[in-house]
């Protein structure tokens, strides 16, 4: 999907606006309590300067559909499966049997490692993967926002003006360098 060349330099350079005032904060106020409210508010605003890009709101269209669509495909199995547990119960005379086994158990008269188990040792495996993942780039992000703070009042008390405004000037570029950088589909 592309959008307006002028649409999106607006949106780049209103995320730079936004980065560099996060990262400069600290020097407007001494108080913590008054960073932290300072800090969340330019965090909304960069959640909304996201939130409405017409990319952003084509990707949730397609998430949201693709959700359905999952939805829609798992109540179509479950009716499916429903028809082969019956099929499946008459054909080995157990009524107890019910889903893949009973599909399993009618096809070669085993009780087989069904489709079903090795499903949800993958599903684990990816929650499991996506959980560590997340905790990594959270520690990571943690580490590098106490590192810049730390610099920058490393500089403050080195008698430098301005420390933290200059780093948030650096990342509000980086970001609206990289805000600018065209998507893939957007190249051919």
């Amino acid at each position: 999907m592309t959008t307006n060349p002028r649409s999106r330099a607006l949106n780049a350079g209103l995320t730079g606006l936004a980065t560099t005032a996060y990262y400069a904060v600290p020097d407007v106020t001494p108080s913590r309590a008054a960073r932290g409210w300072l800090k969340a508010a330019c965090l909304v605003a960069g959640v909304a300067l996201t939130a409405s890009e017409p990319e952003s709101r084509e990707g949730l269209r397609k998430l949201r559909s693709t959700w359905r669509e999952g939805v829609a495909v798992t109540d179509a199995a479950a009716v499916t499966d429903a028809a082969a547990v019956t099929d499946a119960a008459a054909v080995t005379g157990d009524a107890a049997v019910t889903g893949d086994a009973a599909v399993t158990r009618a096809v070669d008269g085993s009780a087989a490692v069904t489709d079903e188990d090795a499903s949800a040792s993958r599903k684990t495996a990816v929650a499991v993967v996506g959980v560590v993942a997340l905790a990594a780039s959270t520690a990571l992000t943690i580490a590098g926002e106490k590192w810049l703070y730390r610099r920058g009042e490393a500089r403050a008390a080195a008698g430098v003006r301005f420390p933290h405004t200059r780093t948030g000037l650096a990342l509000g570029a980086l970001s609206i360098a990289l805000s600018l950088v065209p998507e893939p589909s957007d190249r051919a």
